[in-house]
Formats: C-alpha cells, sequence, structure tokens
C-alpha cells in the first residue's frame, strides 16, 4: 500500500510505503484478507502522523476486480477474490452456455474471464458458499469496501461495476437486469453508482479512531488504480494513452466508441460518455523470474543496470527465440495458457531468451495499439508510468512501437487522487 500527503499544490510533501501479502493455494485460488489493508492503512497514517492534524481530505485507488461480499455492518463475509484466482471455471462455463458469450460481451463490453469477470466469482461464492451469499447485505470491489469502512456509505464507480459483468457498459447505463435475473443475483445486494471523485460522505467515528485522522473531514469515493493514473497523466481525451511498465505491461486508450473486441477490455473510462480499450500481461514479474532462474551468477544491480541494458541495445532487434508471456496465465483468454519459448537452437543464449521476453511482453500491448488505431485516432505521445520506467526501457519502447513519442509521469495515482481531492473541494467551494 503506497499513501502521500499532498499539498494543494499537488506536491507529494512525504509518502510511504507498507506490504502486504495475497494468499495463494489450490494453484489458483489467489485471496486477499481485506483486514491485511486496514492494518497497513494504520501503519502507513502512523507513518505520516505529523501531518495528520492538517489533513482536510482524502482519497484513494484500489486494485480490481477484487470482489468482496460485506455484511450489513460492512465486514468481508469471506477474503477478497482478486483479479488473478482462477477457480470460477464452472461458473465461467455456466454463462456461456445459458448466456453465450456475444450476448453477454454485448452487454459487458467483456467476455466473462474466469476472475477477471467479477459475475464468475461471485457465482462460485453462491453456488459453493449459499450460506455465506444470503448474508450479503452488499457486494462490490475493494473501492466499494473502502468507502464503506472510511464512511458508513455503500457506494462504487461505473469503472469498477464495467469489471463486475454486471453492468451495461457498452451504453454506459446501469446494473443489468437481464444478467442479474438470469444468474439470481439480487439487484439490491449492488452498490449505489456514482462518478469517481464525488463526494457522498465523511470520515466516520469508527474509521477516525483507527486512523488518527479528524472525524468529518470529506472522503472522495475512489476508483481503480490505472484510471487515477490517466487522471494524472491527462490521458483523458479520446486517443490518449497510458502506458504502465511494473510488474505488469499494461495499457488504456480513451475512445468514444464502445468497440468490442476479444483481444482487450472494454471498461467505462472516468468521464461519462468514454471508455478504456484495456489490455495487460505480466511485464516486471517475468524478468524477476527469468533473472532468479537463469542469473543466479549476476546481482541484481548487475543485470537491471548492465546485462538488461545491453540487451535492449544490442540483441532485442535481431531476436529469433519466441516467447509467449504467460506465466500468470492470460487474463484476456477463457482457455488456460502457459508461458513458452519457441524457436530455439543450439546456439541459443540467455540473452537470446532475455530478449525473447521483452518482445513477448509488449506483443499484446501492441496489439492494442494497432487494434485501436483502426477506429480511433491516437495522440503519437503516449504517457508512461510505473517502476520499470528509465531510459533504457523508453528506448525499448521507441524500437517497438514505431511513430510513437513517450512522455514520462511520475507518481501518476498519487497525482491522479489528488487532482480528484482538488476537484471535489472546489465543487463544494472550498
Amino acid at each position: 500500500m503506497k499513501m502521500a500527503i499532498l499539498d494543494k499544490n499537488l506536491n507529494v510533501m512525504e509518502s510511504v510505503k507498507v506490504e502486504y501479502s495475497y494468499k495463494v493455494y489450490n494453484q489458483d485460488w489467489v485471496e486477499l484478507n481485506p483486514e491485511l489493508l486496514i492494518d497497513a492503512m494504520q501503519k502507513g497514517v502512523k507513518k505520516l502522523e505529523k501531518y495528520v492534524p492538517e489533513v482536510e481530505i482524502v482519497a484513494y485507488d484500489a486494485l480490481s476486480p477484487s470482489i468482496v461480499l460485506m455484511n450489513k455492518d460492512g465486514d468481508a463475509l469471506y477474503p477478497v477474490i482478486t483479479h488473478l484466482d482462477r477457480r470460477s471455471k464452472i461458473q465461467t462455463q455456466k454463462i456461456l452456455d445459458e448466456m453465450g458469450k456475444d450476448h453477454f460481451q454485448k452487454i459487458t463490453g467483456i467476455q466473462p474471464f474466469t476472475g477477471g469477470a467479477s459475475i464468475t466469482s461471485i457465482l462460485w461464492l453462491k453456488d459453493n458458499l449459499p450460506e455465506i451469499f444470503d448474508k450479503t447485505e452488499k457486494m462490490g470491489h475493494l473501492n466499494t469496501y473502502l468507502y464503506h469502512w472510511l464512511t458508513g456509505i455503500w457506494a462504487s464507480d461505473p469503472v469498477n461495476a464495467s469489471m463486475m459483468g454486471l453492468y451495461e457498459t457498452t451504453k454506459w447505463g446501469s446494473w443489468s437486469e437481464e444478467i442479474t435475473t438470469a444468474f439470481k443475483i439480487p439487484l439490491d445486494k449492488l452498490p449505489e453508482l456514482y462518478n469517481a471523485g464525488t463526494i457522498l460522505g465523511c470520515l466516520n467515528k469508527k474509521a477516525a479512531a483507527a486512523t488518527g485522522l479528524c472525524e468529518g473531514i470529506p472522503v472522495v469515493l475512489g476508483t481503480n488504480d490505472i484510471t487515477t493514473a490517466q487522471v494524472a497523466a491527462g490521458s483523458v481525451n479520446e486517443g490518449d494513452s497510458l502506458i504502465i511498465s511494473g510488474s505488469s505491461e499494461m495499457i488504456s486508450i480513451i475512445s468514444s466508441k464502445p468497440i468490442i473486441n476479444d483481444q482487450y477490455y472494454l471498461r467505462n473510462a472516468i468521464t461519462p460518455g468514454q471508455w478504456q480499450i484495456y489490455a495487460t500481461t505480466l511485464g516486471g514479474f517475468a524478468l524477476e523470474w527469468f533473472r532468479n532462474e537463469f542469473y543466479k551468477d549476476m546481482s541484481k544491480d548487475e543485470f537491471f543496470n548492465i546485462e538488461l541494458v545491453d540487451v535492449i541495445e544490442n540483441h532485442v532487434e535481431k531476436a529469433t527465440a519466441r516467447f509467449l508471456p504467460y506465466l500468470a496465465g492470460d487474463r484476456q483468454s477463457l482457455e488456460p495458457k502457459k508461458a513458452a519459448f519457441l524457436d530455439l537452437t543450439l546456439n541459443t543464449t540467455r540473452k537470446d531468451l532475455l530478449a525473447s521476453i521483452l518482445l513477448g511482453i509488449h506483443q499484446p500491448i501492441i496489439n492494442t495499439v494497432n487494434l485501436s488505431s483502426e477506429f480511433i485516432k491516437l495522440n503519437k505521445t503516449i504517457n508512461l508510468t510505473g517502476g520499470m520506467v528509465n531510459g533504457p526501457f523508453i528506448n525499448l519502447k521507441k524500437k517497438l512501437f514505431e511513430g510513437f513519442d513517450f512522455s514520462v509521469k511520475d507518481n501518476c495515482t498519487i497525482i491522479g487522487n489528488g487532482l480528484l481531492a482538488l476537484k471535489a473541494l472546489a465543487a463544494q467551494g472550498q
């Protein structure tokens, strides 16, 4: 968890990071205990306590999809099922059999990806833990859980709704009565929808006591991390793109047309009437895996600052090996995928394999740019942020994305939340 104090000029006064862990078991069940997030929040605020009396507003973002079922008090009835979870294959097939991929996608903008569309995880909980499902007051992503914890108010935003497979994404509508009726998901268990960045309530007594923040300060309804990053990067107009290079490679392109394609997700953008064309694949995690397994003789600093630079400058353009980047599967495929190296010979070296990884992790992103360019006039400057962004990695992208330039943006999620907070205060005349 990353936390920061910003002044009204959006300068970062101080920031802290607090680690927490997912729980992974049964091979592909990936959960998160929400109490770990609250604990991390409390630890982070403690480290920033000298600023606490001056804090005037709270804003946040959260990872998603991240479905959580809550009781009437807002307590989680079961751990958060994350976007990495793959337990709901039977429920995915049920949606395909009863509604069909094309019709489901026409409403939601996405396929019923196992774990990647929250309806699949919801149906798993309904089928396997009916006693928990029946006790559920509301269900939503982490932004809903956190907003209720902070304010006592149930809410979500259209961006998160568009990842749940229960929302009329393609027409910026509402929760889909057709889908909820077909799969017996009560509409009253879903939160009310409001635009991200809206102030609906203030910090309640319980959250104030737990964090030390002042009771009654306004809290902005949060969205997901990609969306707040877009706000900070200025990627808010049609044709604007943002690439986040970190543990994953992600791209989000703004469109005014809800064009569906099996090779990317269609999501709502933060601005009503706009959509995100979104794709992701493994990034830094793949490089770290390869370093740990094939470069045990080299320090981390030497690998990233010398070896990786050399491969980018001298080996990528002549690489003959190929890498399929599915070490963690593929969130955009209904069929399970695994990673592989292809076209190897006795002359293949580890530099060749590293070059193929660099090419492979970018291919889904390049494909999304090419698909989008068929119906959008793309801005030729792509905004770029993330922990992997440095000179060599920017040069790699310039080689791979011919005709595009890149503009580096720092602290995008933090600044994006700050911008939403300032906008919310201005709307209230503060």
